[in-house]
């Protein structure tokens, strides 16, 4: 849950930008800032320590190779070129740590940017919650990782940190295979093949979120998907949390939110046809962007509090 990061007494400030960063995947300085509760500035200046507190042994092996190229007898465009060979490997160790992706080429600054861990910050992650592995964020999703993190962004500068618990899409798949793992204990333990491939077939939500001890699972829609993927998605939420009676504590109302009105009501037409089929369905509500706050706040009213 990315609130318990964001005051952890166990954790320097540098390691709790990493967690948030982690949970979000890849977010802007400005939606770092608001979930962090800290200053743009402050916020890049952490960034800017994790690639070089982290890399630094590294960092500083590559550098001392900079007076011996620089004290070699060989021709100077050579020197150059394995200079600007160094210059690219150290830049390569401070993106292993945390780097930036460019959200829209042609403009510059950092407003265009958005900030993931690399590999070796991902691990370091994983080390902090005694997990192994590693993966590499790239920036073929770069629009979805914007449009879901805006959600949490809409969320807390409504009702604050206080009232909600958000889990990225790492952990809310975890819930519903702890869920599952208790449903189909014996059948998996009996034949841990079948319980692999039923683990990589069940739905992976974008999101859980939490709000006043309520629960909704949360898709973002980049409007990139077509009629087939939706359905997908559509029978594998019916799956996993509307199958059977034994999966109403994970049945929790699905949130799906995209980008402009047309794809709105596609979806919902969509998922109409689809539930037809089954006697027990999932509840699904469909918005555009900034639609799901309202609707969170009618049925979580403000308190005075909130902020």
């Amino acid at each position: 849950m990315i609130t318990r990061w964001i005051n952890h007494t166990g954790l320097n400030p540098v390691e709790r930008l990493m967690m948030v960063m982690f949970e979000l995947g890849m977010a802007t300085l400005e939606d770092l800032s608001i979930v962090m509760g800290y200053k743009q500035e402050r916020v890049y200046r952490l960034y800017q320590q994790i690639q070089n507190r982290f890399g630094k042994p590294e960092i500083d092996r590559l550098k001392s190779q900079f007076k011996e190229i620089e004290e070699a007898r060989i021709p100077q465009e050579e020197k150059n070129e394995r200079i600007k060979i160094l210059k690219k490997k150290i830049q390569e160790e401070k993106r292993q740590w945390a780097k930036p992706h460019r959200r829209v080429s042609e403009h510059r600054g950092s407003k265009a940017r958005m900030y993931s861990l690399g590999p070796k910050g991902v691990k370091y992650c994983r080390s902090l919650m005694n997990e192994q592995g590693y993966w590499d964020i790239k920036s073929g999703q770069i629009d979805h990782y914007y449009g879901l993190n805006k959600i949490l962004i809409r969320i807390i500068q409504t009702f604050g940190t206080g009232r909600l618990g958000w889990y990225s899409s790492y952990e809310a798949t975890d819930v519903l295979i702890r869920a599952w793992e208790l449903l189909r204990k014996k059948e998996w333990e009996q034949n841990p093949q079948l319980a692999r491939q039923e683990k990589r077939q069940m739905i992976r939500p974008d999101a859980l979120l939490t709000l006043d001890d309520v629960s909704y699972w949360v898709e973002f829609d980049n409007n990139t998907e077509g009629s087939r993927q939706l359905i997908q998605r559509y029978q594998g939420y019916q799956r996993a949390i509307a199958h059977c009676e034994e999966t109403q504590k994970i049945n929790h109302p699905v949130l799906w939110v995209t980008t402009n009105q047309y794809r709105r009501d596609e979806m919902e037409r969509i998922w109409e046809l689809v539930k037809k089929d089954y006697s027990r369905v999932p509840k699904m509500h469909f918005f555009v962007q900034g639609q799901e706050t309202d609707w969170l706040k009618r049925r979580h009213p403000l308190r005075r509090m909130d902020s």
